[in-house]
């Protein structure tokens, strides 16, 4: 099972018995990293091409490859960060505040509610600024 888990062959059930074993057995973990130790030797060799006519003429057969569910959750993120990037693009940008807006938010409470006291509002004079 070990070696079907590594090349991803194991279904959910038959990877939670494992993982479930693993848990109480230290010889299968120790195991486990010697495959994985193993794995990454082999797939770090450098690919040989054989000679022509070493294997003879075989037919090409095509064995469908399983995919990779990662590569379909960096997908899926990869378009919902896509979809919030032209949602961000394409939304207007807020309005400014003027002094009559917040005068006709804000006066009717100021009339209704004695507890509010009167506001203020200051509006800054452009010309002071400048100078």
């Amino acid at each position: 099972m070990m070696s079907a888990y590594l090349d991803g062959e194991l279904t959910r059930a038959e990877a939670s018995q494992l993982y479930a074993h693993m848990g109480t057995c230290g010889s299968c973990v120790a195991e486990m990293e010697e495959l994985q130790k193993v794995r990454t030797a082999i797939r770090s060799l450098p690919m040989v091409e054989l000679p022509p006519g070493l294997l003879g003429d075989a037919e090409p057969t095509v064995i469908p490859l399983r995919r990779n569910r990662g590569f379909l959750v960096g997908a899926a993120a990869a378009g919902v960060a896509l979809v919030i990037a032209v949602a961000t693009i394409l939304t207007p940008q807020p309005s400014a505040w003027s002094v009559d807006d917040l005068n006709s938010r804000f006066g009717a409470r100021v009339s209704l509610d004695p507890a509010f006291g009167p506001a203020k509002v200051m509006v800054p004079d452009v010309r002071d600024v400048q100078e």
